[in-house]
């Protein structure tokens, strides 16, 4: 495709000094309006996600006590089954049991986790400081 008939000026692509200025001036100025709303985001977007990450971390603890008890008791179960050869009554019993152990460990966890949530809830201030109170 050819640049006849399309007026006098730069070529197809091609923009001239003053536009190209123009264009790095505007770029700069975004670029300065990004990096303070990015400034602004940043401590508040890395509180929730730790704290976010906390909460993930607390019920995959919570689910695998839960889980543990209960295999701890269907496999302490599954042992006296065959060592008295009572199938499956044992087994079931201490499958009962294991769950009822792991459903008190989550327990004692969760509120060992809110007891220390509220600790340090306690500790940090609810309004931040300021000079009219040193008055």
């Amino acid at each position: 495709m050819s640049s006849e008939g399309k007026g006098p000026g730069p070529g197809r692509g091609d923009i001239s000094p003053e536009e190209a200025e123009a264009f790095r001036r505007r770029s700069d100025a975004i670029g300065k309006r990004l990096d303070q709303v990015k400034a602004r985001r940043a401590p508040t977007q890395s509180v929730d996600a730790r704290a976010r990450g906390e909460a993930f971390a607390r019920a995959f603890r919570f689910v695998g006590e839960l889980l543990v008890g209960v295999g701890v008791g269907g496999f302490i179960g599954w042992l006296l089954d065959r060592q008295f050869g009572t199938r499956p009554w044992l087994l079931v019993l201490f499958v009962i049991m294991g769950f009822v152990a792991g459903l008190m460990n989550v327990v004692r966890a969760a509120q060992k986790a809110q007891a220390d949530m509220a600790a340090s809830l306690a500790a940090t201030p609810s309004v931040a400081d300021d000079d009219e109170d040193d008055r």
